[in-house]
Order: C-alpha cells, then structure tokens, then sequence
C-alpha cells in the first residue's frame, strides 16, 4: 500500500504519549470531556477508512479533537457523485484517489495532529498501529474480519454508515467497557402528589402526563417538606 503524509509519521500507540493538554486550544471540549478523556484522546492513533462524505466528516471532526495521530485510508478513485457529499473533493479530483485528494485540506485543520493517507489494503500488521478504526464504507465481510482482529486484540472499533436519511452505528470497545448512561438523555423530572405510609409505599404523580419511568430506575426525592 501507499502512504502519504503531511510531513509527521504515524507512532505505534504502545510509543509515549503527550500528557500535556493545550488548555487555551481545546478549552470548551476540556469543560464537556474533561482532563481524563483529552488525554486518552491525546495518546490515540485513529484510522478513518473510506473517504466518503460520512469518511471525511469523521476525519475533520476527529482531527480538531486533538488525537495523537489520523490516518484517512481509502482504495476507491473520487466520481462525480461524491462532489454531492465530500466538500473537500472537487471536479479536478475526480479520478484521483480519495484519501490522497482530501489528506491536504485535512492537514491544515489541526497542525499538533499529524495526518496521513494510507491507500492499499487494511491488513492485520497495519491496522494493528492504531487505538481507534473507524469504518464508514467497508463490506460486511471486511468488517467481520476486522473486527474480530480488533475485538482480540484491544483495538477499538466503531463502524458507521448512511443510507439516504437513515444511519448505522456499530462500536465495540472490548470486554472492559461500561455503559453507565445508556440512552444519554437528561433524568426525569415529575411532580408527585402524594406517597402512602404502607411498608411498600405507593407514589402518585401529577395526573395530567405520563411520569415515564421504568422498573427498576433509581429515584430521588427533591424538595421535600
């Protein structure tokens, strides 16, 4: 396969990691993520593979994340039909390899992320560099035997794809990971009316909405007089 490079190598992720986080630059997502998480995302090296205008989404967001390193790996040579979607492809790309006509538009969005584009085949010895890959166009056999490579050896992996409105997300993250919030929304928030003295003791809500709890959620009591 071929590399190209905006001038910096891709590191092993077993290598030293930066443990110095640039407050000034990743300010608001230092008060979302917090020091913990910038400094994973600081020591990762990620593969985004297919150049697509889901690919190519990933990529620039990934890269103004602050990651150690990206890699956009693509085989595929830009149509017409991808100037519908990947804004940083255009009529004087189209026959050029995907990867290689986005890496220097992705390059200059982040100059501490070093960015390279890989163009031959994802082989076990080479995606065996990276922490994170992330697949966006690949085949459901190529993402089975990625993943099974991965899952075995503590690699994360996240597949995504698009189909016209609707959209795929796969993540595996080995055996360790915890979804401690699992649907991400906001707690529940419902005015009780009243709560009987018996040794099971029945709440009752507001009438007039639903309170849309479940069994077996934790409840707290606020305000109470």
């Amino acid at each position: 396969g071929e590399m190209a490079s905006n001038g910096s190598a891709v590191n092993s992720h077993n290598d030293n990691t930066r443990n110095d986080i640039d407050e000034g630059l990743y300010s608001r997502q230092l008060y979302v993520l917090g020091h913990e998480a910038m400094r994973r995302m600081a020591s990762s090296d990620v593969l985004i593979s297919g150049m697509g205008g889901l690919g190519v989404e990933i990529a620039k967001n990934v890269i103004l994340g602050g990651v150690k390193s990206v890699t956009i790996h693509d085989e595929n040579k830009c149509q017409i039909s991808d100037l519908s979607s990947q804004y940083y492809l255009t009529e004087t790309d189209i026959d050029s390899n995907r990867a290689d006509a986005s890496l220097s538009r992705l390059a200059e969005l982040n100059p501490y992320v070093p960015v390279v584009a890989y163009t031959g085949k994802l082989t076990n010895d080479f995606i065996s560099r990276f922490r994170v890959i992330v697949l966006t166009e690949s085949s459901l056999a190529e993402q089975k035997e990625i993943s099974d490579y991965t899952h075995s050896n503590g690699i994360a992996l996240i597949i995504a794809s698009t189909k016209g409105l609707f959209g795929q997300l796969f993540c595996d993250f080995g055996d360790n990971f915890q979804v401690i919030d699992a649907t991400g929304e906001q707690p529940l928030s419902v005015m009780i009316t009243s709560v009987t003295k018996d040794a099971e003791g029945v709440v009752t809500t507001h009438d007039e909405s639903r309170h849309g709890l479940e069994n077996g959620d934790k409840v707290t009591f606020n305000e109470v007089e």
